[in-house]
Formats: C-alpha cells, structure tokens, sequence
C-alpha cells in the first residue's frame, strides 16, 4: 500500500466527489457547493488524477460512476460522515 501525504491532498475533494456521486451532474454539484461549474469541472479533475481514473463519465444526461467509483465511495462518504460527527461533537 503506498503512502499518501495527506496535506498534499485537498480534502475538499472528496466533498466534491460525494455531491458528484449525489447528482450525477457537474452543474448541480456546483450548486449544493455554492461553486462555478468550472471549479467543479476542475475539482473533478483533479479528483481522476488523484485518483487515477475517470470516475465519472457522461453517459446522456447524466455523470454515471464507474467501477472505480462505485468502489471507493463506501468509503468515502463513511469518512467524510465520521469528520462531520467529529465536528459536531465537539
């Protein structure tokens, strides 16, 4: 397993990759984030660089996940639901 410098990472990133996953629409995305769709474009790429995959792909209307991103998303969405019950608890 290969060790990743956390502070090199945007972690933002990751909430962009939940509302992603949420809307399946880069431009609703935006909007949950109160952010340009071009910031949310370049979050999501940034997001296949970190990640080393396309994630999300058009496919008609919608942004569908694929196999990568399916995979990694229980895990993500319980790290970003454990930060926020840190941060409320406190």
């Amino acid at each position: 397993m290969k060790s990743i410098n956390l502070a090199a990472i945007d972690l933002n990133l990751l909430v962009a990759f939940e509302a992603l996953l949420e809307h399946r629409s880069v431009t609703k995305a935006a909007e949950q984030l109160q952010v340009g769709q071009p910031a949310m474009s370049a979050s999501l790429n940034r997001l296949r660089i970190l990640f080393e995959d396309e994630l999300f792909v058009r496919l008609g209307r919608q942004m569908q996940p694929t196999l990568k991103a399916q995979a990694i998303a229980p895990s993500i969405l319980a790290a970003l639901q454990q930060i926020r019950q840190t941060v409320t608890a406190s």
